[in-house]
Parts: C-alpha cells; structure tokens; sequence
C-alpha cells in the first residue's frame, strides 16, 4: 500500500547572494496514518525545515515525495495551497495565532478558508473549544490568552479543518510543564486516526506519548526508532485504498484521483478518506474576513483612514484649485462696453425691449442660481465720481442692500435714501488718512458727478456719508473694481432712480421744437432740471429766442421730443423765462461761470423732468451665485423669453491666442501631481500593510489561495476607501449647503462637477485594486514558509 508521506532521497538546500547553505540532504522516510512521530536534534541539524517540507510550506531542491501515492514534483503554488488546505494541519511553536481574532474567529477562519459556510462552522468549532477546555474564553481575543491557551487554540485550529496530516513545530516549547503535558495528551488522542508529525528539542516530554522517534544530525536522519506498536502495523484498519489527491485536469480544473496501491509495499496501511477534492472559500466568506479585518486594528483603521481622506481631499482640492486657476484666467480680459465685467454679471433685457414689471423681477429672482438683481443697470457701467476731502473716489453704483450692518468700519448704515456706503481697501486713500473713528469722512456732503462725462447730478437732498466699508477680501480675490482702483459706492432706491433718470437723459436724442422750428440738441444732454422752474413750464437761452416772431419768446410753446433705444417721448412747455448770462445765476442758482456748459439747453421743472424721462427699467442685471452654472442659468433666463449676455463670455482673450497651450500645460502639470501623490500614498499604504504581512501569511499556511487573499485585501482597502471618501464627500456636502462656511473651500467646490466625484472614486478604487494585487502577489511570490519569516 501507499504510505501517506514518502520521501525518496529528498534535499532541501538555501541560496544566498553568495553561499548554498543545505538544510538537509538526500532524506528517506515513510510516514503512516496513525503514526505520532517525534523528529529530534540539536538547533540547525534539518528538522524544522523537513517538517516545513512535508507540510507543503516549503519546497525542496531534488528528489520526490509522494503524498498519499501522489508524486509532488510537479506541484505548483496552487497545487501546494490545495494540499496544504485538504491534508494539513498545522500547530507553531509560537502559535500563528491572530491576535486581533478571539478564539472563535481563529478557528472560524480556517474553516471559512476551507469552503464551509459560516452556520455550518459553529457546531464544531464549539466541540472543537471544549475539546481544548477553552469554552469560557471562546470570545476572548487570543492575545490576551497565555501560551498554554495559545497553543490549546491552534491545536483546536489545526483539528477544524479534518485534516489527515497534523504537524507541530516545537509545540510545546513556549510552555511551562502542566501546559506542555495537556498538549501533548491532546497530539497522542488525535493521532489514533491522524498522521501527526511533531518537532521537539525536550524529548523527554513527548516520549509517553510518540511512536516514534527521528533523530536528525547535520541534515540527516542518523536514527529512525519505533517506540510503539500502531494500529497500521498491526493492520487493524484494514483499508486497501489510498486517499484521494489533487492533480490539474486538462481543462484546469480540480479532479479527485484515487490512488492504487502500489504492487510489492507491504507492512503499510493507509485510512481510506471520502474523495477530498478542496471546496473554494466561499465569497461572502472573503467578505465577512475583509469586513472583519477593516475594524479590528484600531491603529492600522486610522492610518489607512488619514491616507486614504488625505488622498482624496487632496486630489479634490488640486483638481478644483487648477481649474480655478484657468478659469480665472479666462475672466482676466476686459470688455470697454461695460466698467463692471463680474463673471458672475448677466445683462438681461426683455426681447420686445419692453419695461420690467414687478412680475418680471419675481420670475427672475425665483431662478436658483440668481443671488440679486440691480435694476439700475446703467449705474453699474457709467459709475460716479466725488470729492471727499480733497480725495477724489469714482466706481460705480450698486443697490444698498447688498450692505450689511457688520460689514460697515466706519460709520453707520444709512438712515435715508440720500445717503451712500463707500466700499474700499486698506491700501486706498481714505485709509491713507483716516482717524481711528473715521469722522473727517462720515456725514460729509458730496456732490455725485458722472465718471466719464463730468456732469453734476442733481438729487432731491444733499448726498451724504454714512459710512466705509474696509474689504481687502476682495483685492485678494482679484475684484474687478479694486483691481482697477476703484471703489464702490452703495446706495438707495431714490438715489439710484435719480442717477438712472439722470443717465436716460444722458444717453437721449433731444429734438426741441421753437414755433415749427425744430432744432435737434447740440451737446449730448439737452435737457436739464432745475426745482426753481415752474411746473408745466421751460426755461431757454436768448439765442434760441430768435426761433419766435420778434423774439419774443415768453409764454409761448417749445416741445420736447426724447427717444433712446427704449423708449420715445414728447411734451409741451411754456416758456416762463429767457436765460441770459445776466440772469443765469438768479434764475437757476448756477454759478456764472458754468454758463457755457448749459448754453443753448433747455431747463424743465424736476418733476417734469421724471416724468419725461423716468420710463421704468429697460435693461437689467442679475448676478449669479455660481457664475460656473451660467450655462443653466442662461437657459432658464432665454425660456422665460428674456434676451441676455453674460459678461464673462464677451471678455476679451488675454493670452494672446495661447489660451489652450496653457490649459495643456497646466493639465500636464497637474497629472505628473497626482502620479506622485499617488505613488506616495501607494508607498505609504504599503508600509502600513506590512504590518499585516504575519497575518496574510497565516492565511496563506492555513490555506488560502492568491485569489483568496487578493478578494479580502479588496474587501479591507476597498471598504477604507469608501469611508474616507464618504466623510470627504459628507464635508463637501456640508460646504455646499453653508453650514461649514469657509468661503475659499466653497468657491473651489463650485468648480467640481458630479463626474469629477465619481472619478475621484474611481481612481481611488483603482488605487485599492492595484495595492491588494501588488501586495498579494509579494506574499505569493516566496514559498509559505518564507513568506512568513519575512513578514513575522
């Protein structure tokens, strides 16, 4: 019959970079069913490593061995992982336990590696611990167990797997005595119907227990002694068949093999086992160990956790910092049409050119992306412009409400509608010279001019200043107006509504009509207002008295005809007075020497002067919260029948035509950043997995195949990465909506996309896959035996 192990002049030799050193040379042996073998020698005399070899955990250099008939000179890794998983069990002098296990998981595991299923395993493994005396400690870590228990556990996980084959390096040799002789009762009962193979320096102590006894010296067996008879010499099992083994069918796949007994072997009988073709572990099983490993390490959860969230903010804020870098580059030209070009600005109109209703600014406003809308469009590109204590300010005007309370430095906020915020920066003038408490500025009257024209305005009340705002944010940010140094000025309803009459008259074609005689304007503006004048009449100059008979014309007609792009309009005054440089100052309050600049207009009653040109508002704009959503914005606005242009697609290209160059340089840059940050996280993560080399190891020694560990490392560094990108993203969601309010981290957010999130995830994933592949296959590239020294 066959024997269970046979070695036919076996070598085992190790490669240096420079020395062959042997570990034994040219064995003989045959080991039975039923045999409990004790193998001695002095330190360094082959015993261990001929254990290792018989074990399947490491190979050897020249001659055969045969399991069980089966000759093993062709086996392959998988074919070595399958015999390890279905013939043997095995007991280490220092356990290979995994001490982040309890004494359930350990055994547990070993029955999952072999294909069982979780609630087939619990009966047993319950047996198995009160077979060790260990019940009370089943949910006990095994690392707070002593060495007596320790070795209790792996004999009790040795046994789970059913193996025929139990060997043990130096059971005993971490134990005091009582525990030394327990283990060694607990070998002599199992291998009544087990081959068990111990390693031993106190042979003393496994005497009364073994059958027999190797002796080994400088790498060979000088003394093979039976100590007792067994039930296979005596050949009271009478089995006349071998057990199965595992070859490669043709088609790759597992096939049970009966072995024949061989013709001529006598004194030698082996038990018959069923067909003991290995089941694969199951996947959920991959799973549950992968889900187990990802919490049980404290330590290592938070180290991969801090690179794993590292990696994936810092990819996300990379990602976002570069494409804000280029799409601020984009927003750098300019456009001489309008004096605030804000990315976030759309100039909307009606496309029948019509008046906005209230309707209008409610349907506007109810888009989500519309943060505010200023109505007096003109004012934000035409601007004013003061003097203010000898410092002269120009920028243009927007709505009041855009200030709050808490952004005011000096002053106070207005109390009337005839009184303006100033917005600046530290590097201004007015922060050249103001006082502590700003008072030589606040409740200053000023006299609003137009920017580009120099024309006063005239207001209902004096203009005064009620307060300054200090924001160097927005010189930081690149702010178009301080950037340019400009300031912005913040005012009121009526002052707004004045400044737009005002600038419809700038921008009106005049037609006065004397007696038939109709004479268009030969300045820009024409028609000024004045409170001094009647209602309902019209003040001329005495050069245009010569339009009426015998110039006389007080009390006679002058018309006005005004028309814009907006709107037209006429009406009909009496002439109450003719302006002369003798009367100029007397009727209207103007001083004389501003007479030319008004020759040959005409002065109306202010009211009169609203009512001919305050027609309503004809062209808008909206500001966006989110320029980087214009796109949507637009189209919303368009499907409300609205005809607009977003400021920032009309700006001028300030790269010269380089525009795309630098977007594929800067891209270049920003893959060569994530390659390294990749590898530097590949690198770290791989240190941190080290530390688990002992553990895969072990797997690996009870059975594991490549594809086993490659699925639990997957499992381990997939679920790591999806709870560190889950509390990126729960960060990026509580951005979003404003309850972490930090306004640099908000404005990149605004430029990534849903699609960069998933390919976050996905290159995160990746990261994972190729790290457990890497890694597996370091751990598989070694036999077991030394995978295992090199990762204890």
């Amino acid at each position: 019959m066959a024997h269970t192990i046979e070695l036919r002049k076996v070598s085992k030799y190790y490669a240096g970079e420079d020395t062959v050193s042997m570990g034994f040379s040219r064995i003989d042996l045959n080991l039975d069913i039923g045999e409990f073998v004790a193998i001695t020698g002095e330190s360094g005399s082959g015993k261990s490593t001929l254990l290792n070899v018989i074990s399947g955990l490491d190979t050897y250099e020249e001659g055969e061995m045969f399991v069980c008939g089966e000759d093993t000179t062709a086996y392959g890794t998988e074919e070595y992982e399958n015999y390890r998983k279905t013939y043997i069990g095995n007991i280490f002098q220092d356990f290979n336990l995994i001490n982040s296990y309890s004494v359930y998981q350990n055994i547990e595991a070993v029955m999952l590696l072999s294909g069982k299923k979780k609630r087939e395993c619990k009966e047993r493994i319950l047996e198995l611990i009160d077979l060790v005396g260990l019940s009370e400690y089943r949910r006990t870590k095994v690392s707070r167990l002593s060495g007596g228990q320790k070795q209790r556990v792996a004999i009790a996980r040795a046994l789970a797997k059913d193996a025929p084959i139990i060997v043990a390096d130096e059971p005993t040799g971490n134990l005091d005595s009582a525990s030394a002789e327990s283990v060694m009762e607990t070998l002599s009962k199992i291998s009544d119907d087990k081959l068990v193979i111990i390693v031993t320096h106190n042979y003393e102590q496994a005497e009364p227990y073994v059958t027999r006894k190797l002796t080994m010296h400088d790498g060979k067996i000088i003394e093979d002694k039976k100590i007792r008879v067994t039930a296979a010499d005596t050949d009271e099992l009478g089995y006349d068949e071998l057990p199965t083994t595992l070859v490669m069918g043709e088609e790759g796949e597992r096939e049970g093999r009966t072995a024949r007994s061989e013709s001529g072997r006598k004194g030698n009988r082996i038990v018959r086992t069923e067909t003991q073709t290995p089941r694969k572990m199951r996947k959920t099983s991959e799973l549950r160990l992968g889900l187990r490993n990802t919490f049980n390490l404290p330590a290592k959860f938070i180290l991969l956790f801090i690179v794993y969230f590292f990696v994936s903010t810092a990819v996300l804020s990379q990602y976002a910092t570069t494409i804000n870098s280029l799409h601020e580059g984009e927003l750098l030209g300019t456009n001489p049409y309008f004096m605030n070009s804000s990315s976030d600005r759309i100039i909307v109109k009606k496309k029948d050119e019509s008046k906005f209703t209230e309707e209008d600014f409610n349907k506007i406003m109810s888009i989500p992306n519309i943060r505010e809308i200023v109505k007096n469009d003109l004012a934000v590109d035409t601007g004013v412009s003061f003097t203010l204590s000898e410092i002269y300010i120009e920028g243009p005007v927007m709505p009041i409400d855009q200030i709050k309370e808490s952004d005011i430095t000096y002053g106070h906020m207005p109390t009337d509608d005839y009184e303006i915020v100033i917005k600046t920066d530290s590097a201004s003038d007015i922060m050249m010279t103001i006082s502590d408490d700003g008072s030589e500025f606040i409740d200053k009257k000023v006299m609003l001019q137009d920017m580009t024209q120099m024309q006063t305005y005239e207001f209902d009340k004096d203009i005064k200043v009620a307060g300054i705002v200090v924001d160097d944010e927005a010189v930081e940010s690149d702010d178009e107006f301080s950037m340019y140094g400009y300031s912005t000025i913040y005012a009121g309803d009526e002052v707004c509504n004045d400044l737009l009459i005002s600038m419809m008259a700038n921008t009106s074609k005049t037609e006065m009509n004397f007696a038939g005689t109709k004479v268009e304007g030969e300045y820009e503006r024409s028609v000024y207002s004045s409170s001094r004048v009647p209602k309902g009449k019209a003040y001329i100059f005495e050069d245009q008295s010569f339009y009426y008979k015998d110039q006389k014309a007080k009390d006679k007609d002058v018309s006005l005809k005004v028309s814009n792009r907006f709107f037209e309009d006429s009406q009909t005054f009496k002439i109450a007075d003719v302006i002369t440089d003798k009367n100029f100052k007397s009727l209207l309050g103007i001083e004389n020497e501003e007479f030319d600049m008004f020759y040959n207009c005409i002065f109306i009653n202010d009211k009169d002067f609203k009512n001919l040109f305050d027609k309503g508002f004809f062209q808008i704009s909206a500001y966006m919260e989110n320029e980087t959503d214009s796109e949507e914005t637009l189209k919303a606005l368009n499907g409300m029948g609205y005809t607009t242009l977003a400021i920032k697609d009309s700006l001028t290209d300030m790269t010269g035509g380089f525009n795309v160059v630098i977007q594929l340089m800067t891209y270049g840059r920003l893959l060569v950043e994530f390659v390294i940050l990749f590898f530097i996280a590949y690198a770290v993560i791989r240190l941190i997995m080290r530390s688990r080399n002992s553990y895969y190891s072990t797997l690996r020694i009870l059975g594991a195949t490549k594809a086993n560990t490659d699925n639990i490392l997957r499992v381990e560094l997939i679920l790591m990465m999806i709870i560190a990108y889950a509390v990126d993203m729960v960060f990026v969601v509580l951005v979003k909506k404003g309850i972490i309010n930090i306004k640099a981290i908000t404005k990149l957010l605004y430029f990534l996309t849903p699609l960069d999130y998933v390919m976050l995830a996905l290159g995160l994933l990746a990261m994972s896959l190729l790290i457990a592949n890497r890694y597996s296959k370091s751990i598989f590239t070694r036999s077991a035996m030394k995978a295992f020294r090199e990762g204890a």
